[in-house]
């Protein structure tokens, strides 16, 4: 496949991202891996900066630099059409930083980024960065994702703040921290934007990714790849089809 034509196919799954066709997005972290994704025919991965950190030995993703993550999704492009969903890595937290990382992100295809609110717990100082990114990158979709304590409060505060940040500029919200069907029921119907669903090892509830996207979820994040829970979202993903 020629360069233009990855290009093209990268552009084309962004464009059907947006426009709600790939409701199920499984994780990458490598070239082989966005190949093995490539190969069951999903068009788009998520890229986390947890799974990258493994792949240098750190213990945990604090440590993983701009640079390092940068370095990961070339790789990857290099080799896959794949669309990705690149998580910003925790060591960018100033707007400048968080440009110039979204700048170089951009000249690799990427069009879709993920800021967790650990960057900056501000809600005043993420809608800043949000302002800033839609000013310099309008065409890149910003997921901002968001720490949800699982309490009432803690979740309400945590719609409180998503729709702040969706009012500045946010594309789509995703809540890390929910746990049971009723806490992503009560995200979806109070949130006031496109939200997408993330399901991990610490999701109690064996949610599936349909009955997520009836809950009216854009799409279905799966991070770090259990066996059973991959094939069967695979089943589903091609009984969908």
């Amino acid at each position: 496949m020629h360069w233009e034509e990855i290009e093209q196919r990268r552009k084309q799954a962004n464009e059907d991202f947006s426009a709600g066709e790939i409701p199920l997005i499984p994780s990458a972290h490598d070239p082989l891996s966005a190949q093995a994704v490539e190969d069951k025919g999903f068009r788009m991965a998520f890229l986390s900066s947890d799974d990258v950190s493994k792949l240098y030995g750190y213990a945990s993703s604090y440590t993983l630099s701009a640079t390092e993550m940068i370095a990961s999704v070339r790789s990857i492009t290099q080799v896959s059409a794949l669309a990705l969903l690149v998580q910003l890595p925790l060591d960018a937290r100033s707007c400048q930083q968080i440009i110039k990382q979204v700048y170089e992100l951009r000249q690799l295809g990427i069009r879709m980024i993920q800021i967790d609110d650990e960057i900056n717990s501000s809600t005043q100082e993420l809608t800043q960065i949000i302002v800033q990114m839609k000013h310099y990158f309008p065409e890149v979709k910003i997921v901002m994702a968001i720490r949800a304590n699982a309490s009432i409060t803690g979740i309400e505060a945590a719609v409180t703040k998503a729709n702040k940040l969706l009012h500045a500029g946010a594309d789509f919200i995703l809540y890390q921290g929910l746990y049971t069907e009723g806490e992503y029921l009560y995200t979806s119907q109070y949130t006031n934007g496109p939200l997408l669903a993330l399901l991990n090892k610490d999701n109690n509830q064996d949610l599936s990714y349909s009955a997520l996207k009836n809950m009216g979820y854009h799409a279905t994040v799966l991070q770090e790849g259990h066996i059973h829970r991959m094939k069967k979202i695979y089943a589903e993903a091609y009984k969908d089809t």
